[in-house]
C-alpha cells in the first residue's frame, strides 16, 4: 500500500460515512481480491469503479490489444495505446496506476482455456465476467461452482444490458439461467453494436452487486436488466435448477473439454487467431533486429510485435500466440504463422520454448 491510513481515511471520507460501509467496510475492501476476465468495454470499466471504490487488488486478464474501435466506449484505454498496440490488460494496468495508487494491479495477457482458469481464481474472492463471450462465462460458471468463487456475468449489447450474481450453493448458477450456449456469433460489439452509456449503466449495476457481496450486505439471486433507451431497470427472480449439470449435478464438462485447434476464427471479425504447438516465450522487445523474409517488422515492444505479411497484419504476443488480421481463412493464417516462426527459431535470444 502506498498511501498511509490517514491519506486512505481522507480519500474515502465520503464513502466511509455512508452506514453500509464505514472504516470496517472500507477495510473489508482493501483487503478483498477480484479477477475480471476481459479488459475491453464491460472490463474496464469495471475495473476503474472497482479500484476507486478501494478493492485491494485486481486481476485484469485479457488476451488482446487495443484497438482503435475500442476508445469510445471503454475506461483506461488510450489513442495512444491503440496506436502502439498495448496489450489490454497492460494497458489498464498501466493508466490506473498512473490515476490511482490504492490498488494493485495484476496483468495477465493470456488467452483463458480450461488449463489454464482454475489457476487464474484460486487466490481471488469474486470473479468478474467483461468477457462477453458465452464460451468464456461457461468456463468460468465451471470453475466457480466448482471451487465456490462467486461470480458476476456482465452481458451488453446496443440499449440494453443485463448481468447478475452467482453465488455457488446458494444461487442459481450461469448454466440454470441458460442451459445450454447458443450458436456461436461471436463479439456482440462488432455485430450489434453498444452504445457507450448503456455499458456504463450496466457495468455500475454489476460493480454495486459485487461491492455489496464483498461487504456482506444486500440480497443475491436477481437478473438485472438495464435497458437504457427507455431508461428502465427490471430485476427477476432466479430458481435454482435441481436437475443442473453444473451446480445440481457437478459435472463440469467446459473445464474437462480438451479439443483444441491451433488456428480458429475470431468470430465477428476478419482475423485468426493462431496458437503454438508448445508453451514459449517471444521477445518481442527485440523483434526489430530480426530481418524476416516473410513480411516486415513494423512494431515491436515488450508486449507484442507487429508484423505486414503481404496484405494481412499478424500481431504476434510474448506467449506465442498470434492473431492474423485481414482473413478469415484458418490454413492460411496457419502457414503465415509457422513461416514466421521457422524464421525466428533460428535469430538468438528471440524465441525460448518450455523445457527447451
Amino acid at each position: 500500500m502506498r498511501v498511509n491510513v490517514g491519506k486512505l481515511i481522507e480519500m474515502y471520507s465520503r464513502q466511509v460515512i455512508v452506514k453500509e460501509i464505514g472504516v470496517k467496510g472500507l477495510v473489508k475492501l482493501l483487503k478483498s481480491r477480484v479477477a475480471v476476465f476481459g479488459c475491453g468495454a464491460t472490463g474496464s470499466t469495471a475495473i476503474e469503479l472497482l479500484a476507486r471504490a478501494g478493492v485491494g487488488f485486481i486481476r485484469a486478464i485479457d488476451r488482446d490489444f487495443v484497438d482503435i474501435s475500442n476508445i469510445p466506449r471503454t475506461h483506461l484505454l488510450t489513442e495512444r495505446d491503440a496506436r502502439e498496440a498495448v496489450p489490454k490488460a497492460v494497458a489498464c494496468a498501466n493508466n490506473l496506476k498512473r490515476i490511482f495508487s490504492v490498488t494493485e494491479i495484476e496483468p495477465v495477457v493470456t488467452d483463458v482455456n480450461s488449463s489454464n482458469i482454475e489457476e487464474l481464481i484460486q487466490d481471488v474472492d469474486l470473479i468478474v465476467d467483461g468477457s462477453d463471450n458465452f464460451t468464456i462465462r461457461y468456463l468460468i460458471n465451471d470453475a466457480a461452482v466448482k471451487h465456490g468463487k462467486p461470480w458476476i456475468f456482465i452481458g451488453v449489447e446496443r440499449w440494453y444490458g443485463n448481468t447478475m450474481l452467482i453465488v455457488p450453493g446458494k444461487t442459481a448458477c450461469f448454466r440454470c439461467l441458460i442451459p445450454n450456449p447458443p450458436p456461436e456469433v461471436g463479439d456482440v460489439c462488432n455485430i450489434l453494436g453498444v452504445v457507450n452509456t448503456t455499458v456504463n449503466l450496466i457495468v455500475s449495476a454489476a460493480v454495486t452487486e459485487a461491492l455489496k457481496h464483498l461487504l456482506g450486505i444486500g440480497n443475491v439471486g436477481d437478473l438485472i436488466i438495464v435497458d437504457a433507451l427507455r431508461l428502465s431497470i427490471d430485476k427477476v427472480k432466479i430458481s435454482r435448477n435441481p436437475k443442473c449439470p453444473t451446480c445440481g449435478a457437478g459435472n463440469f464438462e467446459f473445464l474437462k473439454l480438451k479439443e483444441f485447434s491451433r488456428a480458429k476464427r475470431i468470430c465477428g471479425t476478419n482475423a485468426v487467431q493462431v496458437y503454438p504447438r508448445e508453451k514459449m516465450i517471444v521477445n518481442t522487445k527485440d523483434f526489430s533486429q530480426v530481418n524476416l523474409k516473410t513480411g516486415r517488422v513494423v512494431l515491436a515492444t515488450p508486449y507484442i510485435a507487429k508484423i505486414r505479411v503481404d496484405d494481412y497484419e499478424v500481431i504476434l504476443f510474448r506467449d506465442g500466440r498470434a492473431i492474423v488480421d485481414g482473413l478469415t481463412d484458418e490454413n492460411l493464417a496457419l502457414e503465415i504463422y509457422e513461416r514466421i516462426m521457422g524464421e525466428i527459431k533460428r535469430v538468438p535470444k528471440i524465441l525460448s520454448v518450455a523445457g527447451g
